[in-house]
């Protein structure tokens, strides 16, 4: 962790630079225009970062090679201060870091990807760029060829947002973090829960915590809950509780497979947790010949996929 912490200070210290420079350069621009006010030429173009995540909501695991950044901007940035900043990021950073980190840009995620190799191997922060104003655009307007994709920094914003909600709702609430790193820990050496993101993690933990239930108790729920169906097709599905008015699913992007392959792993792990097993959940390769004695789950089951749906009536 500590390794960690100081690759991405060093990257946001460069960013900082960056904007210092960018300031400086925007206010001797402006000088040569009297018409624009002194409060604009006082401002840079970049406004803050903001860690985002699994760096923003201390999250991590000794696994986690990839760390996620976004730079907030007055206005919305355009492909110009991109390219500007990719071109001189590297010229900032202090002189312990520079010749440690190579800079690449991804055109089109419109990033820009940092790695530096440690002791650890390996580590990769990418940077995204968007900014609050994009949300007061109208939706009519066309958007000009000079800006960042609307998607891409609508994108960055909810990661925003998604911080903000856990470390103001889920991180407060006792073993929170610890369940979640744990789970997380699953989706990593097992391959049937390798589809599960850590953001249906999160809602689900939280939605456990609220009832006031033990560390314990609240793992099991939740494996109860992902066993009952909740991931299914026909499940009750999740909502982004940091998105009032969105009815987008978090859960969306998984196929019919990956669906029924976490339920089946969440069943199997509700079983050995009765008999005081987990760790041979947690460790895949010891179930492993559980995992293969058990059929499948038939996407044409149709009565069954009824049954677990209403055992989770309970989330609707």
């Amino acid at each position: 962790l500590n390794t960690i912490e100081q690759f991405v200070n060093a990257v946001e210290s460069g960013l900082k630079s960056c904007s210092e420079r960018l300031q400086t350069s925007h206010t001797s621009s402006v000088n040569d225009n009297s018409s624009i006010s002194e409060t604009n030429t006082n401002q840079s173009p970049l406004m803050g970062v903001c860690r985002i995540g699994l760096l923003g909501k201390s999250l991590i695991i000794k696994t986690d090679r990839l760390f996620h950044i976004v730079v907030l901007c007055a206005e919305w940035p355009t492909k110009k201060l991109f390219q500007t900043i990719a071109a001189i990021l590297s010229d900032n950073f202090d002189d312990t870091w520079k010749n440690k980190i190579q800079i690449q840009y991804q055109i089109d995620n419109e990033t820009i990807e940092l790695q530096t190799n440690t002791e650890e191997g390996m580590m990769y922060i990418s940077i995204a760029f968007t900014s609050f104003s994009i949300q007061q655009q109208d939706k009519s307007e066309n958007q000009s060829d000079e800006l960042l994709s609307k998607i891409n920094c609508l994108n960055a914003l909810n990661s925003i947002l998604s911080t903000r909600w856990f470390q103001n709702q889920v991180s407060t609430r006792q073993h929170a973090s610890a369940l979640v790193r744990c789970l997380r820990y699953k989706t990593k050496v097992s391959t049937n829960w390798k589809s599960l993101s850590s953001e249906p993690i999160e809602i689900l933990i939280d939605y456990t915590l609220s009832q006031s239930l033990s560390a314990v108790n609240a793992f099991r729920r939740v494996l109860e809950y992902i066993s009952g169906g909740l991931v299914l097709s026909n499940g009750p599905s999740l909502r982004m509780p940091w998105q009032t008015d969105s009815m987008k699913d978090v859960l969306e992007n998984l196929t019919y497979q990956e669906r029924n392959d976490i339920t089946q792993e969440a069943q199997m792990g509700l079983r050995l947790m009765s008999f005081g097993q987990l760790m041979k959940w947690l460790e895949q390769s010891k179930i492993h010949q559980l995992m293969v004695s058990l059929p499948k789950r038939s996407l044409s089951d149709m009565d069954d996929q009824i049954r677990v749906k209403r055992q989770c009536t309970e989330l609707e």
